[in-house]
């Protein structure tokens, strides 16, 4: 079933070359996934390209066994394919399309920099090596804070979509409720789970960390252990057991973590649950506008200190969510560059705790929070 939800792509363009003016580019070189994602509109997995220039339609390359399908999800129908061989190479379609928007002398925006996931998409020295030879007389600058900036504040419509998101996620974890019981393995309850978001709508079970994410017993309990892609392991009786689901609707993403316990809790797992529930609604009361990232940090380690547990809880609090690829700009984290950083209205931001004790369990939360104005 479509989505009466309209994203306006040519205002968001606008938007775009509005930052590229301000920060003096004439031309990006679009490559990560999300940036691939929130220009064009289309899923794009492989190794791509959008090149927007300040003037004139936006070219996309891709891997040319994917061109027609790019140019029938996206709203962008100027798609160009490359492949790897002679003559076909990614970056010479690049430099080509640069000239013939009259920019070979310009600046241009690539996007390098740091990111923690593998599949992130930043430019590959290779291509900046080749795109520099290429275009020896252009000054190449780096334009992965102008997507960065843009994606943080959500427009209406993607608030829309990242709901619709989320309450895929709610359809899977009431699945996962009914049908979870002890001598089921790990990735049966993910089967379960994605079975039923993909019949809700879900797209695609992203796979940054493994799809859905299901653990039991010991692996619950991984110190810090933020990523637990589903195995084979077989529950049991006693087992905390973790299910932290992820959907995709019309790219963008739905992340939600529930957790069990597989009968009476023993003492131990009990305070441990305790004190989960605790830091996890000190953490959400916290995230207000106007709130600086740090002192939300701080609240949350200082509920988990108070119960013991200032050493097995990950001193990560959350991160952004959006679109497709990874838009986990800005951690909760009383670190720089993040701890001065305030919330504001209309980022969405996933509220997380981590909380694990080897021997006992551990437990997660991941719930995404819209920041409004008031």
């Amino acid at each position: 079933m479509s989505s009466p939800v309209s994203i306006n792509f040519e205002a968001r363009l606008r938007r775009i070359r509005g930052k590229m003016e301000e920060e003096g580019i004439d031309v990006i070189v679009g490559t990560r996934l999300r940036t691939l994602g929130y220009v064009t509109g289309a899923f794009i997995p492989w190794r791509s390209a959008v090149v927007i220039p300040l003037e004139g339609e936006p070219e996309i390359f891709t891997i040319l066994l994917d061109v027609e399908r790019v140019k029938d999800d996206s709203w962008i129908k100027n798609v160009k394919g490359w492949g790897p061989a002679e003559g076909m190479y990614l970056e010479p379609l690049i430099a080509e399309a640069i000239r013939n928007f009259g920019y070979e002398k310009g600046r241009i925006g690539v996007e390098y920099g740091q990111e923690w996931i593998l599949a992130s998409g930043h430019i590959l020295a290779s291509e900046y090596d080749n795109l520099k030879k290429l275009l020896p007389d252009a000054e190449f600058k780096n334009a992965t804070p102008i997507i960065d900036h843009l994606t943080l504040y959500k427009e209406p419509e993607e608030i829309k979509l990242l709901r619709r998101a989320s309450e895929i996620t709610d359809v899977g974890q009431q699945a996962v409720k009914e049908a979870l019981e002890v001598g089921m393995t790990e990735t049966e309850v993910a089967g379960v789970a994605e079975y039923a978001m993909r019949k809700a709508g879900s797209d695609w079970a992203w796979t940054l960390t493994g799809g859905q994410e299901i653990a039991s017993g010991y692996r619950t309990a991984y110190a810090w252990g933020g990523c637990t892609p589903a195995t084979d392991k077989i529950i049991q009786p006693g087992d905390n057991v973790l299910v932290d689901l992820h959907a995709m609707y019309r790219l963008y993403y739905g992340d939600l973590s529930h957790n069990y316990i597989m009968g009476r809790p023993s003492k131990e797992q009990k305070k441990l649950s305790d004190a989960f529930v605790e830091i996890s609604y000190a953490l959400i009361d916290e995230m207000q506008p106007g709130a600086k990232i740090g002192d939300v940090a701080k609240k949350a380690m200082k509920v988990a200190e108070k119960h013991g547990y200032g050493n097995n809880v990950l001193f990560g609090f959350g991160h952004g969510i959006g679109g497709v690829g990874n838009e986990s700009y800005p951690l909760i984290l009383d670190m720089p560059p993040w701890g001065d950083m305030e919330l504001e209205a209309n980022m969405v931001e996933v509220a997380a705790v981590v909380l694990n004790k080897p021997g006992v369990g551990g437990m997660r939360l991941e719930a995404p929070v819209w920041i409004k104005e008031n």
